[in-house]
């Protein structure tokens, strides 16, 4: 029984560890405001988006590839959302456009500007 409880309490352990290493910082600043994370953070923007509607966002790629690593997005659902992941590579600035499209109209658009500092 005891064996059980250590197996259990290591791996408790490791996802705990696991799930914080993956974790992703929320960015909520839009243009002009300033989002700020160090290098190496991961972070994330989340857009509101419901697949019914047949509207989806977009990442334009006007961000420099050098300071940020767009690592992909996850559709989380159309309570949620669609989370775009970016990791911060190095210390610069960067702007990070998305468009909400519709076939090929562009219905909005958000900017948030996101400052990597070491």
């Amino acid at each position: 029984m005891t064996n059980k409880r250590y197996k259990n309490l290591a791996f408790s352990l490791c996802l705990s560890i696991i799930i914080s290493a993956c974790s992703y910082q929320q960015m909520n600043e839009e243009y002009p405001n300033v989002n700020n994370v160090k290098v190496n953070e991961k972070f994330r923007i989340t857009l509101p988006e419901d697949h019914s509607t047949g509207y989806i966002w977009q990442m334009q790629s006007i961000h420099q590839n050098e300071v940020l690593h767009y690592k992909g997005s996850v559709f989380r659902g159309s309570v949620k959302g669609v989370d775009f992941n970016f990791e911060a590579l190095h210390e610069g600035k960067d702007t990070l456009q998305f468009s909400l499209i519709k076939y090929k109209d562009t219905i909005s658009t958000k900017k948030f500007v996101i400052e990597v500092k070491p």
